[in-house]
């Protein structure tokens, strides 16, 4: 585990959260944009985080009505379960002292983009959780 960026959302970092374990957030990300079974089943049997975000790009299934309300708390809610499951990399998080973003985030929402002028959310995450651990010293 300590091999995979622990900062991506790809990262095979496993973690509980209702009730299923998911080994990546990317998964339970993908998972959580649909209400249909059985898309939710495919995503939760996908071992591949690569392979879970092009399942949750299928519009094959109707997407979640409040998606694009919810999806940034959808992936915190990911993020702070898989260091609050894993002590020791809320530890490396903790000590963390630079920007932090997801670089395999290849868009501009989630990631800093091609040309680094993005949203970086996932970043936005991360650093909030890294403030709030280093507040908890």
């Amino acid at each position: 585990m300590m091999d995979e960026d622990i900062y991506s959302n790809l990262a095979l970092i496993p973690f509980t959260l209702a009730g299923f374990t998911w080994h990546s957030a990317e998964q339970y990300f993908q998972a959580a944009k649909f209400t249909d079974a059985e898309i939710i089943q495919r995503i939760q049997e996908c071992p591949n985080p690569f392979r879970c975000a092009s399942l949750g790009q299928t519009r094959r299934f109707k997407i979640r009505d409040d998606w694009e309300t919810i999806k940034v708390s959808v992936m915190e809610t990911a993020i702070r379960a898989r260091f609050a499951q894993h002590p020791e990399l809320a530890h490396i998080l903790k000590l963390s002292r630079h920007p932090l973003s997801d670089h395999s985030a290849a868009d501009s929402f989630w990631g800093p983009g091609v040309d680094g002028h993005g949203t970086n959310m996932t970043g936005q995450i991360l650093m909030q959780i890294r403030r709030e651990l280093q507040a908890n010293l």
